[in-house]
């Protein structure tokens, strides 16, 4: 097993960001989170961390208040930020982003369970890997298979599939997406570079993390992960850092997040001609 000896303090915050969540999942989340952060301050590498929990509905919602009354009772430094709507997932980070000094920062969906040695494996590395700007995960689902969420730079081709979602289109261009999800290379038990990260569990370098600006204000929903990933300049997948991702496939809600999945590509498209 890995240990760190630290040469500063290691402070970690994390944001996570609630809407229309299910209570039971994202108490396993807060739960599982609790178990990996007093884990990594065991092995001492991490030595304080803040948790806030972003509410980013139009009211306050019960399972809100009661995922804040469990995370007050799980965790020692806990805040809440309500009263802003729901201003998109990106903005909603970077209001806990552009106020932190944390060393690293962990952005969490609230549908993630942690293995117990997440946070310590994952703050291991970043320590140790000066060079690294952000680390991803290896994820599964509840059923132990592998979830891709690390992704190539996406071809308009890719974009249509994964928008139409197409169980027919999938098969025939099924080594299309594969190269995309990286599944040539996955599963894997040495980290390697990546190009894309998924927005569910992005564990950065808080410094690099500002100095790109946190998420880009103009996404309200999707590609704001990938075009922040993007602005770091080193991104890698970590195998010994594993969660399990309770959510779903975000493609397959309907033809207004369809529109929203594609119009969101279009502005990926036009931020990336600026980035050299």
């Amino acid at each position: 097993m890995m240990t760190s000896n630290l040469i500063e303090p290691c402070t970690l915050s994390i944001s996570c960001v609630v809407y229309d969540t299910d209570y039971d999942i994202l108490a396993t989340t807060i739960q599982s989170l609790k178990a990996s952060l007093e884990i990594a301050i065991q092995h001492k590498s991490l030595t304080s961390y803040k948790f806030s929990l972003i509410n980013n509905q139009t009211f306050t919602p019960d399972t809100f208040q009661q995922a804040t009354e469990l995370a007050k009772q799980e965790l020692n430094n806990v805040e809440t930020i309500s009263g802003q709507g729901n201003i998109g997932y990106g903005r909603a980070n970077n209001l806990v982003i552009n106020n932190t000094n944390s060393k690293f920062h962990l952005i969490l969906n609230p549908d993630v369970k942690l293995d117990n040695l997440a946070i310590h494996e994952g703050l291991t590395y970043l320590t140790t890997h000066q060079d690294v700007d952000l680390a991803a995960p290896n994820a599964f689902n509840e059923l132990g298979n592998t979830e891709y969420l690390c992704k190539r730079m996406p071809s308009p081709l890719i974009i249509f599939l994964r928008g139409i979602n197409s169980s027919f289109l999938n098969t025939l261009f099924k080594k299309n997406l594969d190269w995309y999800t990286y599944k040539d290379k996955l599963p894997a038990e040495k980290p390697f570079p990546i190009e894309l990260a998924s927005g569910c569990f992005m564990l950065c370098r808080t410094k690099e993390l500002k100095a790109v600006g946190g998420f880009s204000p103009e996404y309200f929903l999707y590609f704001e992960d990938f075009d922040l990933s993007r602005k770091l300049p080193k991104k890698v997948f970590l195998p010994s850092m594993r969660i399990i991702h309770l959510g779903g496939q975000a493609a397959t809600k309907g033809w207004k997040h369809i529109k929203l999945f594609l119009s969101s590509y279009l502005i990926f498209l036009r931020l990336g001609k600026k980035i050299k």
